[in-house]
């Protein structure tokens, strides 16, 4: 594992700043695993990656129910919410191979929960509560040989 970046975000706006910021350092077939308690912040990550990837942050949930929400546009993004995953076999009824193989950036909440699916290169962003407003945000990259 290599720490690529550790910050600490003050508020929700530095949060979606951030995550805009990074969108061009991605490539189109990256997977971003994120982790953390409920309300550090994931969701509103990934609302940062949608803008600026240039979808409409408004329409970005977190699929808690649905497990995948699928947002089109010249690069497309697959926002995953594990956290009510009863399964990890459900990942393989619901197409997760194919999303992986899509061109398009692949976001995963609670994606611990699919280690054994997870391939061999991801970024794992870790979200810590540092108090109401502060949340530390650490992106590693994550090479499995």
């Amino acid at each position: 594992m290599t720490k690529v970046l550790q910050i600490i975000s003050h508020s929700e706006e530095e949060t979606l700043a951030l995550a805009e910021k990074i969108i061009s350092l991605l490539t189109p077939d990256d997977l971003l695993v994120l982790t953390g308690e409920l309300g550090t912040g994931k969701t509103v990550f990934v609302r940062g990656l949608a803008r600026g990837l240039g979808i409409d942050e408004m329409i970005v949930n977190s699929p808690s129910y649905t497990i995948v929400n699928e947002y089109p546009g010249n690069r497309p993004m697959y926002h995953f919410d594990l956290y009510r995953l009863g399964d990890s076999s459900e990942l393989i009824e619901i197409g997760w191979d194919d999303y992986l193989n899509k061109n398009g950036l692949v976001v995963v909440e609670w994606g611990e929960r699919a280690d054994e699916f997870l391939p061999n290169r991801y970024y794992k962003i870790t979200f810590s509560m540092m108090n109401e407003k502060e949340r530390e945000i650490v992106i590693s990259l994550i090479i499995n040989e």
